[in-house]
């Protein structure tokens, strides 16, 4: 079996997703339950802390999914895998189109029936030239994430009864390459096509609701309390039949700004934090206890027990804020980051180290455009897999309710995570300068298309409205178009650098109007100091007039600059893969929310552009 990249079982394939493997396998992520050490105390080295996410998550702390590891001497816990289930059950022979619902674990995966209707007989032939059974790509889920066979059955016998000893087969005919071209045909010598199986009450017709299925946890019988939902058909390699839910969060290490590096790695040690932090007197660490770490851990030697109970009470008090915060929304949670990168916050012995920039030292175009710019030389980002959803977009559940959907097991109480580190250039746009452009009349009328177009899909997919403002499209716009021209200017790869959106929205009292591009890919691109360098004066200029320049003209205009609605959902203005989308990994928004007349103005009216380029 091919392994699976730790940070790929964060996203795109969290638990509850299918993956292709080699050999004609389609598998499915099975729940925490049954992953390694599950029950059990995790070991020091598969554990992430991240305080602020864990008290957002309401989880106690973080693991990494399990590395591939070979028995080798030294090797600490070799062989441990993540298990699967097969999903879908139903196969087909590609040679005489005989069907079987195989197990759920294991067994045989060749055609070994023969055909009732053309005399192929695939059990006659050599057993190693005998055909393997291949996935069916159709499939039933629900809006509440439930998952199922296609009731193949159901919808060939419609409505009527069949017997155990009915056998299927799925032929594939070359009258029509659509879905009137594949038919089912039974034993009993029923048949039908699969036209019209895609349409929204087509299962409702045979009378097949959701039974409430969870295979991933075990849960494939189906239940005598349905889940009532209407069931949908998909095929097996549609976008939309999974979209991982992901949290991620800005290590925000303040305690730490005036503390050596020993002691910041001491109590990064989840081991000695938790020993200092569950033994506190009269609410306060305990220098007694210091004393003895200091003494006996050969991690201490040159550390005073005093420097030691020292930042652990900044980190105690720290935590105590962070715990009293509460459940926060998105923007709610990204204030503190912003706060702290503004700031220039933490410290060069720190997992954050920020080095402030002064406007005066870069050209005209940056000082009247940029209120801030902050080199981000080092930082730490936590990325956890917190659920899924199928057929639509995260809705806006509770994050509680997501988590229940990934074990059975209610005192499970951690997350699959990956940490990575990186660096970056945090961008804050000038306020005034934004005040005065958000009142352009011109601006408000091109916004309010693009508003109209993303709330009128969020309304027919029935969930709420959504509130932006023409800053947030400027903000995402830019990012993009600097994300692409710093791909070409420092060969970073196209999906090595992200954006973190700074906005408000929600709380106006507390304005944010910046950026973070940054490199949190989780391998060794972009983290010797390429990125923070294109920040530096003299360089960061030119690659901003650069993406202004490209965003000017794109090959697809002028098809591109006037349409109305266009790229994912129709939720882009001028916006297009020629000239402003990103790998679907690098962008918060999925490609959404994007229009490059509102960075760099229309050939008709440039006024129209936050930026304004002189020639």
């Amino acid at each position: 079996m091919k392994p699976v990249r730790r940070s790929q079982l964060i996203s795109p394939w969290g638990i509850g997703s299918m993956i292709d493997f080699p050999g004609d396998e389609s598998l499915m992520v099975c729940g925490l339950d049954a992953w390694p050490f599950a029950k059990e105390e995790c070991p020091i080295d598969f554990k992430i802390e991240e305080e602020r996410l864990q008290t957002r998550l309401k989880v106690d702390h973080f693991r990494l999914p399990p590395d591939y590891r070979r028995p080798a001497k030294g090797v600490q816990y070799p062989n441990l895998k993540i298990p699967f289930i097969r999903f879908p059950r139903w196969h087909y022979c590609p040679r005489c189109g005989n069907m079987q619902e195989l197990p759920l674990f294991g067994g045989p995966q060749q055609c070994d029936a023969p055909n009732y209707a053309e005399g192929l007989n695939c059990v006659s032939l050599n057993q190693w030239r005998r055909p393997r059974l291949l996935p069916v790509r159709f499939m039933a889920v629900c809006d509440r994430g439930h998952i199922q066979d296609f009731p193949f059955m159901e919808w060939v016998h419609r409505n009527d009864d069949w017997t155990p000893d009915c056998k299927l087969r799925l032929r594939a005919g070359r009258s029509a390459a659509g879905l009137s071209g594949i038919t089912i045909q039974c034993s009993c010598g029923k048949s039908r096509s699969m036209a019209g199986a895609f349409n929204e009450d087509a299962l409702d017709s045979v009378n097949v609701s959701c039974g409430g299925l969870r295979p991933w946890l075990g849960d494939w019988t189906p239940k005598s309390i349905k889940c009532g939902n209407g069931l949908r058909a998909l095929q097996r390699g549609a976008s939309n039949v999974y979209f991982a839910h992901v949290a991620s969060s800005i290590y925000l290490p303040l305690w730490g700004e005036s503390t050596s590096r020993g002691v910041v790695e001491l109590l990064e040690d989840s081991d000695i934090w938790q020993s200092l932090s569950r033994s506190l007197v009269d609410g306060r660490i305990d220098i007694e206890r210091c004393r003895g770490i200091c003494e006996y851990n050969p991690k201490c030697k040159g550390i005073a027990p005093e420097e030691l109970c020292e930042a652990a009470q900044r980190r105690l008090n720290g935590s105590d804020q962070i715990i009293s915060a509460g459940e926060q929304t998105e923007e709610k949670y990204r204030q503190a980051e912003y706060e702290a990168i503004t700031t220039a916050q933490g410290g060069e012995q720190t997992d954050l180290y920020i080095v402030p920039r002064s406007l005066a030292e870069y050209a005209p175009l940056v000082r009247e455009s940029f209120a801030n710019i902050m080199l981000v030389r080092k930082l730490r980002e936590t990325r956890t897999f917190y659920g899924f959803s199928r057929c639509l977009p995260d809705d806006g559940r509770s994050y509680q309710k997501h988590i229940e959907d990934l074990r059975l097991d209610t005192s499970i109480n951690w997350l699959p995570a990956v940490m990575v580190r990186g660096e970056g250039i945090f961008l804050k746009l000038d306020e005034k300068k934004l005040v005065a452009w958000e009142q352009n009349p011109d601006v408000i009328k091109r916004f309010t298309i693009l508003l109209k177009n993303y709330n009128q899909v969020r309304q027919d997919r029935g969930q709420a409205p959504r509130q932006f403002s023409p800053k947030f499209v400027l903000i995402h716009t830019m990012a993009h178009l600097l994300i692409n021209q710093l791909c070409f200017d420092c060969g970073y790869g196209s999906a090595a650098l992200r954006e973190r959106i700074y906005c408000d929205a929600e709380d106006t009292s507390f304005p944010m109007s910046g950026v973070l591009i940054y490199t949190a890919s989780g391998d060794s691109e972009g983290t010797m100091g390429g990125l923070v360098r294109q920040g530096e004066p003299n360089k960061l200029e030119r690659v901003l007039i650069r993406a202004l320049r490209t965003a000017q003209w794109c090959s697809s205009d002028p098809t591109c600059v006037e349409s109305n609605s266009q790229g994912p959902d129709s939720c882009n203005l001028a916006a297009c893969h020629t000239c402003a989308l990103l790998p679907e990994t690098s962008c918060e928004e999925g490609n959404r929310l994007l229009d490059r007349v509102l960075v760099v103005g229309s050939p008709e009216n440039p006024e129209l552009g936050f930026f304004q380029i002189k020639e």
